[in-house]
Formats: C-alpha cells, sequence, structure tokens
C-alpha cells in the first residue's frame, strides 16, 4: 500500500516537472514570437521613414502571421503597400503593381471590418511572403585552399607598375554605367534586386561557375552592401580563384597589374585564405625582382618610399610619398599599399597618354581615405553611393591643388576607384591652359578601371542608341559640363567608347596629342590633321559603324 503510494506521488511530480517544461518552452517561443514581430515593426517603421517602401513591405510581410491583428503593423504595412505601389507605378511594373494592389485590397477589408467592430480583423497570412534568400554553407579556409590546390602557382611573373591608366579631373565621380542616372543612390527596388542578385551568385557558386558567380556578387553588393555579410567568402574566393586562373594561363607573360591588388582585396575580405594569398604575392614579389631593371621608366611601386607618421588630430595617420600623401585609419602594411600603388598609378597614366611620367608633383597629391561611405559623405558632401572623388584647383598650366577622397570599405577601391581618380589628376595640367572636357576627362578615366567595368559601359551603347539618347560626337565634344541626369549614362557610354576608338586607331599617345591640338585650336581640324578624319560628321559615322559592329572594347 505504502509502495503504491509512492510510486503513485513520483509519477505525479514527475509528470509535474515535465508540464512545468512543457509550459516554459511554450512561453519562450511566445516570448521569441513577440520578439521577432516587435523588430520587424521597428525596422519596418526605419525603411518606411527612409522612403524604402519594397524593403519595410518585404521585413513586414516576414512576421504576418504572428502578429494577432495588430493594429499599428498593419497600419504600418497598409502605408508601405501604398508606397511600394507608388515606386512601381513610376517604373510601368504592370504585373507587380498589379499583385501589390490585391494585396493591399485584403488588407484594407480587413481594416474596415475591424474598425467597424472597433477592432482589427487579423490578416492569417499573406498573399505571398518573399522568400529569404538561401546560400550553401560558408566556404572553409581549408575547403578554399583545397579547391585552389588544382591550380598551379605560376613560377615567373612579368610585372609592370599598376596600370591605372587614365583618370579624369575631379570633375568626375565614377559610378557604375547604371540605366538612368549613376548619381542617383535612392532607389526603392535596391533591396529587391540585390537580394535576387545574390541568390543568382550563390547558385552559380554552388554550380562552380566562379566567374559568372563573382560578377553577380559585385552586381549586388553595388546596390545594396547589406545583403552581403554572409557571401563575402563566397566571393573572395570567386576573385581569387579568377587570379590564379589568369596567372596560369599567362605563364611567360608580362604580370597583370590588377592581379596583386585583386589578391590583397580578396584577403581583406576573408583572412581566412592569408597563408594562400600571401604565397601568391611571394610569387608575384619575385617576378617583380626578375624583371625590375627592364624597364627604368616605370619603377616598381616595390621601391617606392613611404614615411610613415602619425597620430595626427583627429587620430589621422600619415603614409607619404614623394607625390601622394595618404590621410588614413589603417595599419602601416596597408597604407603602404595604397601610397606605392597611388605612385605606380601615376606612373602608368602619365606613361599611356603622354610617353613621359614628368616632374614630380608640386603641390602634392593628397588622399584621404574615409573609414566609411557614411563618413565619406559627411565630410565631404558627396553622395553615399559614390565611390570616390578628386578635387583639382587648376590655373592654366598650373595646378594649385590636388585632393582625392576615397573610403575604404568600397570593396573596388584599388582596383578601380584610385586608378581612376589618379589619372584625373594626372591630367590636370598636361593639356595646355584649357580643362580637360567632360567626355575626355571621363573617358580616359573610366579607361583605367578593370576590363569588365569598362564593358559595363559599352554594353549600354546599344540601349541608349534604340532610346535616341546617344550625341552626335560634335555636340558631346564641345559640352562644357555633364548633361541633365537622365542623359549622365548615355553619357558615360558614349565618352569611354568614342576614347576608347580614337585610342585604338593611333594608340593613346597620339590621343593626347589630339586633345592639345583639339583644346587649342578646335576638334574638328584636329581630327584632321591627326587622324584624316574630315569632319565631326565623319567621324560620327565611323565611330558609330565601329561601334555597332563591334563593341569590342575591353575585351581583347
Amino acid at each position: 500500500m505504502n509502495t503504491s503510494k509512492l510510486m503513485l506521488t513520483a509519477c505525479i511530480c514527475v509528470a509535474l516537472f515535465f508540464a512545468q517544461l512543457l509550459l516554459a518552452a511554450d512561453t519562450d517561443a511566445k516570448f521569441q514570437k513577440i520578439l521577432a514581430v516587435q523588430k520587424a515593426l521597428l525596422e519596418g517603421q526605419d525603411h518606411f521613414k527612409k522612403g524604402n517602401y519594397q524593403a519595410a513591405v518585404f521585413i513586414l510581410e516576414a512576421q504576418i502571421a504572428s502578429i494577432d491583428g495588430n493594429k499599428e503593423y498593419l497600419q504600418l504595412l497598409h502605408n508601405a503597400y501604398q508606397g511600394h505601389i507608388r515606386d512601381l507605378q513610376a517604373k510601368g511594373l504592370t504585373e507587380e503593381i498589379s499583385k501589390y494592389e490585391k494585396r493591399l485590397q485584403i488588407l484594407d477589408s480587413g481594416i474596415t471590418q475591424g474598425a467597424k467592430s472597433g477592432t482589427v480583423a487579423p490578416v492569417s497570412s499573406p498573399a505571398v511572403v518573399p522568400a529569404s534568400v538561401t546560400a550553401p554553407a560558408p566556404a572553409t579556409a581549408s575547403v578554399i585552399a583545397s579547391a585552389l590546390s588544382k591550380f598551379v602557382v605560376p613560377t615567373k611573373v612579368v610585372e609592370q607598375p599598376k596600370i591605372a591608366q587614365d583618370a579624369p579631373k575631379v570633375r568626375g565621380k565614377i559610378e557604375d554605367a547604371n540605366e538612368d542616372n549613376p548619381f542617383s543612390f535612392t532607389n526603392t527596388q535596391r533591396y529587391h534586386d540585390a537580394r535576387l542578385r545574390l541568390d543568382q551568385a550563390e547558385k552559380e557558386f554552388a554550380g562552380k561557375n566562379f566567374r559568372l558567380a563573382s560578377k553577380l556578387y559585385e552586381e549586388s553588393y553595388r546596390l545594396e552592401p547589406k545583403v552581403m555579410p554572409q557571401s563575402v567568402e563566397r566571393w573572395a574566393y570567386c576573385r581569387l580563384y579568377s587570379v590564379v586562373e589568369a596567372m596560369n594561363q599567362k605563364q611567360n607573360a608580362k604580370l597583370d597589374p590588377q592581379w596583386e591588388n585583386e589578391i590583397r582585396v580578396s584577403l581583406s575580405m576573408a583572412p581566412q585564405l592569408q597563408s594562400f594569398g600571401n604565397t601568391l604575392l611571394a610569387n608575384i614579389d619575385q617576378r617583380k625582382q626578375e624583371i625590375g631593371a627592364t624597364n627604368p621608366l616605370q619603377p616598381s611601386a616595390a621601391v617606392v618610399e613611404v614615411k610613415h607618421t602619425g597620430p595626427y588630430q583627429g587620430n589621422w595617420y600619415l603614409a607619404e610619398t614623394k607625390n601622394f600623401r595618404v590621410w588614413h585609419h589603417l595599419n602601416q602594411a596597408d597604407a603602404t599599399q595604397v601610397a606605392k600603388s597611388s605612385e605606380a598609378c601615376r606612373v602608368e597614366a602619365a606613361m599611356k597618354w603622354f610617353g613621359a611620367v614628368g616632374n614630380d608633383w608640386t603641390p602634392i597629391c593628397e588622399i584621404y581615405l574615409h573609414p566609411t561611405a557614411q563618413e565619406y559623405s559627411k565630410s565631404t558632401g558627396a553622395p553615399v553611393a559614390s565611390p570616390g572623388h578628386t578635387t583639382l584647383k587648376t590655373e592654366g598650366v598650373r595646378v594649385l591643388s590636388r585632393r582625392i577622397d576615397l573610403h575604404t570599405d568600397e570593396a573596388n577601391m584599388m582596383t578601380g576607384v584610385l586608378p581612376h581618380e589618379t589619372t584625373h589628376v594626372v591630367l590636370a595640367g598636361r593639356m595646355g591652359d584649357q580643362p580637360v572636357p567632360r567626355w575626355a576627362d571621363e573617358g580616359m578615366a573610366v579607361l583605367s578601371e578593370p576590363k569588365n567595368r569598362i564593358q559595363k559601359h559599352l554594353d549600354n551603347l546599344p540601349k541608349h542608341a534604340r532610346e535616341n539618347t546617344l550625341f552626335h560626337v560634335s555636340r558631346l565634344m564641345q559640352m562644357a559640363d555633364y548633361p541633365e541626369p537622365k542623359l549622365v549614362g548615355p553619357f558615360y557610354a558614349q565618352s569611354v567608347s568614342l576614347v576608347d576608338y580614337l585610342t585604338r586607331l593611333k594608340g593613346p599617345q597620339a590621343f593626347g596629342e589630339f586633345m592639345k591640338d583639339g583644346l587649342k585650336n578646335g576638334y574638328e581640324s584636329a581630327l584632321s590633321r591627326h587622324y584624316g578624319i574630315q569632319s565631326y560628321n565623319d567621324l560620327n559615322q565611323s565611330w558609330w559603324n565601329a561601334c555597332f559592329s563591334n563593341n569590342t572594347a575591353a575585351k581583347n
């Protein structure tokens, strides 16, 4: 009897214990659900206030099944739908408009019914909840190193200083070739488009199509950097993959000056790859030494002396060479790399367009490396979306001041932005007492960037031609300033294409001489003297034929 009572008591105690556990688990789950809803509400409000209606809709819909008729939540979603629909109407996206109008109608009916009864009718589930981006598990250092190990590290590499070919004066801030206005940043479709590209990139990565994956990762990052954190390591892997593949294909060719910077950028993105990356850098250094004496006019960045001082006010440090003062918050090794690359960019641009480096710069060029795009924008007033810009003051052929502002969270700072902006500085004062015209300034600058970025502009030419937004060359070559915002995209694409076309005819230095002559005596007469082209109309026709029957710039 006593034994039975004891067993019964024990069973009851055990049952109560598990009941308490289940209750606690249920309470915790409810608490987590409440927190998720509140977090979504706060994030949705923040995006709504900023006018990012599509992002607000995306975040709010993700928690719609858990809100239990929260009136504030539903009203915010209602307002976000309205804002997003207005954005879609401006873009003429009919199918998307219809989809969100149906959701708004469902939501409106629920809110109306709730208002009649004094409560808000809950929405059981959204019409469609956007799927979150799924990505393969992050590649570990060992996995990536193993994959890269199938490539043979070249035993030789012929090196030339960083190829920083051209970059027009400050006036231009470099931008991606954009459908509308490269200077425009507030586009409510950005977040959605970035996620779509990221999803495509992850699929290509999983399928080992690393080149295409890298391109898609970059496009995603360009649209919205915030979608990238979980994919940065895979993007870095793709970039290293491309470098190693290129090195294997060019065993006996000169070193591509972009390789070293690509490696360093990749390592800054994924420090786990440090060992392999350092092996590649050591290999490049070895090849630099082997060919160091072959071209004394283009000294390797490795022999540039860099003096480090600081800290100064604002905790700025300084890395100084003969022609540059690099103000930064970096470690000494990274600051040294920027300073050396700047000198190499200067040499390459000057040699390419003018055949000689010229005297050391006085005054020296100041480079400010801001830590983030936000701080860059706050300090300079430039748009957050701009990767960098140059500021020059000139008086005839005299340059009174030189300054470049960049931000170090820009993924292409070393490979694209620095060469572009340095070329702007190189061109200042080198073409007589007239400023470099916009079309040549930007065209020469963009041609200093990596080939895939040049091609972005050229790939837009057929679209601009169909839309009749390209300029007759007589107008383009005489423009005193940038065109209206909606024509900036065509302006960039055509400027790059025209400079590339004339450069291919007789070489970059002949183009430099043509520009000097044209600025002094008029472009139409200079065309005849330097290219045998008799008129603007003849140039317009020959460029058009070459462009739309070929369009191979930056591919070969």
